[in-house]
């Protein structure tokens, strides 16, 4: 099994994705809709997984929701939606990972 650290960098691009998603569907802020995108993924693991895998997926998950709102405080809803509108969620999204990843690395 991968480590939490490996599956964070692995998922961090979808992750982000579906938060910028969330943020300009909603208006809601970055990390709200961390915690939110996190909550319907969790949702949709099966009930009957090994607790190992249960444990490594909420970690990793965990993870993913500190990284992203630790982003929060200096982007409002509204910075991402009018990057969004002038750009895309896709080129928001990567900037955000790029920013992520380098401080994922910095960590490390």
């Amino acid at each position: 099994m991968r480590s939490v650290s490996d599956e964070v960098e692995r998922c961090l691009p979808y992750f982000v994705r579906l938060c910028v998603n969330s943020v300009v569907a909603t208006g809601a802020k970055l990390d709200e809709s961390a915690i939110e995108v996190a909550r319907n993924i969790h949702r949709n693991l099966p009930a009957v997984t090994d607790p190992v895998l249960r444990d490594h997926f909420e970690a990793t998950l965990a993870d993913l929701v500190h990284l992203v709102s630790a982003l929060a405080p200096r982007l409002p809803p509204e910075m991402i939606r009018d990057f969004a509108e002038k750009a895309s969620q896709a080129q928001v999204a990567a900037t955000l990972k790029r920013s992520l990843i380098g401080a994922l690395r910095a960590a490390s």
